[in-house]
């Protein structure tokens, strides 16, 4: 990479894109384009958030470790329903709300379904879980936040990525819808018989809600990986007790990497970058 981004040796209109190395430009299926370039290791942050400063001029949403060429091959591996405008506009009539509801649902039936209610040990264990999936109770064992917690870069810290796809999207759930393949299917998640299993379309409509709530900014999307920058995280501890209970919902593999839902509530939920991995 040649000039640092913040120079002011460089035509004020021009993007950081154009100063980069290595820039490539694809289209997906469906015809959506596509633009990345490489910068050296450890400028992974510093990029994204240049780039993202210059999203309201540009339209171009950026996120990390990811070429055009490489994003926009996953893509034929997709119908065109299931990607770019059209899969954007069916997914606009989803309350992304009430699809994390039906998450945090489902995740409680799974949990509960095959015991015998009537065994003591049961009841008590039944109890334990409910009071897990309930932002009231998580918040009253948590108790108020007097720390914020420095935030969880899972990913790019292991493996700092190198590369940055920027792709014409409005927010970052929409880039999720117009270049499918960012994120996988996750075959090793299961839920109760309300949602059984978690969709790709999940992915789009969770981080559409936490854009709605908390600020949350699409990062690095890598397959099993997922980071969010939040802008606006919650600092209340039911605030970030509901934030908790849906995260755990949404990927309880947090469960092997930060603990159970009151440490996510205290760890996780309050910071200004979340991480997500599932196994």
């Amino acid at each position: 990479m040649g000039r640092r981004p913040g120079n002011c040796d460089h035509d004020p209109m021009e993007s950081l894109i154009e100063r980069l190395d290595g820039v490539e430009r694809a289209e997906t299926a469906v015809g959506v384009p596509l633009v990345s370039a490489t910068f050296p290791a450890g400028e992974h942050d510093r990029v994204w958030r240049a780039l993202r400063a210059e999203h309201p001029r540009t339209g171009l949403w950026p996120v990390l470790g990811w070429t055009a060429g490489d994003a926009a091959e996953g893509t034929h591996h997709w119908c065109g329903r299931s990607q770019g405008p059209a899969a954007l506009a069916a997914l606009r009539q989803v309350d992304a709300a009430e699809r994390v509801a039906l998450l945090v649902r489902s995740q409680l039936e799974e949990r509960l379904c095959p015991e015998d209610p009537s065994d003591p040990q049961v009841t008590a264990w039944r109890e334990e879980e409910f009071a897990e999936s309930d932002p009231v109770r998580v918040a009253e064992v948590t108790g108020p936040l007097t720390d914020v917690p420095p935030g969880v870069r899972r990913a790019s810290t292991a493996y700092p990525p190198t590369k940055v796809l920027l792709v014409p999207a409005a927010a970052g759930h929409e880039v999720l819808a117009l270049v499918p393949g960012l994120m996988a299917i996750m075959n090793n998640w299961s839920g109760g018989p309300a949602h059984p299993d978690l969709l790709h379309d999940d992915h789009v409509l969770v981080l559409r809600h936490w854009e709605n709530a908390w600020g949350a900014e699409l990062y690095l999307p890598d397959f099993v990986d997922l980071e969010l920058v939040v802008t606006r995280p919650p600092r209340t501890a039911l605030a970030a007790a509901t934030c908790a209970v849906e995260q755990m919902s949404y990927c309880y593999d947090l469960a092997q990497t930060l603990g159970d839902v009151y440490a996510v509530a205290r760890r996780q939920a309050p910071a200004d970058h979340w991480s997500f991995w599932w196994d």
